[in-house]
């Protein structure tokens, strides 16, 4: 006889319903844990951005107080070497109508003259006594000084082909490579330059009579020539290069395009070294450490105090960010411009920017005036840009910056300061007590962008355009004036995206 047999009889198993409930709840556990490791990659991503950012910023501000970098006699003393006997080429800081150099901080011409730079937009000026002989005309003339990008960097390593070792990419160096540009001679390459903007618009639908956007770019400038004629040159990749981006690699690494100088090195192979433990014994190696370029910086800046700009004396305060890429490309990439083929700095785009976007426009009636600014719209920016382009590539905590540049005295005139009937120079803003909002003519601010909406058919333009709307961390440092009969601009500003931007640190510099 079995004791208990009713009571083992009614024992049961786990069934399948209970099975279920239990996958579901590892499940449920596990795509939760899942979720942690790219949001734990994320922050990691981000905080070694911020880490290397800082020691970069450190490293930039201690660069440009020690090296004096933003020196104005560095600049003429680097142009010495585009005079003979040094080279054949012109000097790039001098001006035929200037009678002489100029100082680039303070001071912006029409260096190429007309019919050369496709983008100047001046009537060609006649000498007296001349049946037609166009002379080149200065363009901007500023006070305290203009906003420029200092970045050497990327004139040291820009070169015509890609397969050139870097020989300093500096204007007017006369280089085979460069003969199908006007002139044969390195492109401006101005710094956020609107070109691809001004290709698809051709000339400012909104202000058709003062010609083209004012989106013609930022100089960007460098104080060291080629290091073939300027030895200095040489550390550029020491200064620019965060101090932090030592990797060890062999010479024949075919996954090291970079090594010292910048110099391009290694040979491919089929199967390439190991990248984590090289062998140091190779001699072309050398055991020498090398630069990974991740990390990389320049400047935005402008000279706050007054200096005598006939003469190369030294401004002594910058008002400037240094602005940190991460992964930048160091390229030039081609574009058409009817039969002309210009040059625009890779990972630069410059779309419209309607800064102060709103549907409701509030003008100075009272006084006269028919055009104005959005309400209520202190950090709301408009980026607007054909169909046929790509969407930009805009997320939360990206920078953007308005770089409305006018480089054209007359059009500055015409949309920034003059008072024509329509009230479309210089306009005050009723909403910030009667400041003129629409300056200055030539800017470059930075934003980080807080918020996005999506991407969309333009409400205003219609099926050609698209746009999205931004929100920034700050109140705006300039408006666009807006007309409240049709909601858009009245003339067209610049706003430039670059998805290679990771920080953008404020500064003032003191140069001694």
């Amino acid at each position: 006889m079995i004791p208990n047999a009713e009571r083992v009889g009614l024992r049961r198993g786990i069934t399948l319903t209970e099975i279920l409930i239990s996958i579901l709840i590892l499940g449920i556990g596990l795509v939760s844990l899942a979720t942690l490791f790219p949001i734990g990659l994320l922050r990691l991503r981000e905080a070694q951005r911020q880490t290397r950012s800082a020691y970069l910023y450190e490293s930039a501000a201690g660069d440009v107080a020690a090296r004096g970098l933003l020196k104005t006699g560095s600049f003429a003393y680097a142009d010495l070497f585009n005079y003979p006997p040094y080279s054949t080429n012109n000097p790039w800081y001098y001006s035929q109508t200037l009678g002489g150099s100029y100082n680039p901080l303070v001071q912006d011409t029409q260096l190429y003259g007309v019919g050369v730079d496709p983008f100047v937009n001046v009537p060609p000026i006649t000498s007296v006594g001349a049946a037609s002989a166009p002379l080149p005309v200065p363009a901007v003339s500023g006070g305290y000084g203009l906003p420029f990008a200092y970045d050497p960097l990327w004139r040291y390593w820009t070169s015509p082909a890609p397969s050139t070792p870097p020989i300093g990419t500096y204007l007017f160096d006369s280089n085979l490579a460069w003969a199908n540009y006007p002139g044969g001679i390195a492109p401006e390459a101005r710094f956020a330059a609107g070109d691809a903007l001004r290709t698809l618009v051709g000339n400012d639908p909104y202000d058709p009579i003062n010609g083209p956007p004012s989106a013609y770019g930022l100089q960007r400038l460098t104080n060291f020539n080629r290091p073939s004629l300027m030895p200095a040159a040489n550390f550029v990749p020491n200064i620019f290069v965060s101090p932090e981006d030592i990797v060890w690699q062999e010479a024949t690494n075919t996954n090291n395009f970079y090594t010292i100088g910048g110099v391009p090195g290694g040979t491919p192979v089929l199967s390439p070294p190991s990248p984590v433990v090289p062998d140091l014994n190779t001699p072309s190696s050398l055991g020498q450490p090398n630069s990974d370029w991740r990390f990389t910086w320049m400047l935005t800046a402008q000279q706050n105090n007054a200096t005598n700009v006939a003469s190369a004396s030294n401004g002594a305060s910058f008002d400037g960010n240094i602005v940190v890429f991460e992964n930048r490309p160091f390229s030039l990439d081609a574009i058409s411009v009817g039969l002309t083929t210009v040059y625009q700095a890779g990972g630069e785009t410059v779309y419209e920017g309607v800064f102060g976007y709103s549907k409701n426009i509030v003008t100075a009636a009272l006084q006269g005036y028919t055009y104005g600014y959005g309400a209520g719209a202190g950090q709301t920016v408009l980026i607007r840009w054909f169909a046929t382009q790509p969407d930009p590539i805009v997320k939360v905590g990206d920078f953007i910056a308005d770089v409305t540049y006018e480089r054209t005295q007359l059009t500055v005139t015409n949309r920034f300061l003059s008072f024509p009937t329509t009230g479309a120079g210089g306009v005050p803003n009723p909403l910030n007590n009667g400041e003129w909002d629409n300056l200055p003519a030539q800017r470059c601010f930075w934003y980080q962008v807080q918020k996005i909406t999506p991407a969309q058919v333009d409400p205003s333009l219609g099926a050609l355009y698209r746009s999205m709307v931004v929100y920034v961390n700050r109140k705006l440092e300039a408006r666009t004036l807006l007309n409240p009969a049709t909601g858009n601009p009245v003339y067209m500003n610049a706003v430039f995206v670059c998805p290679y931007v990771v920080n953008v640190i404020p500064q003032t510099f003191f140069i001694r």
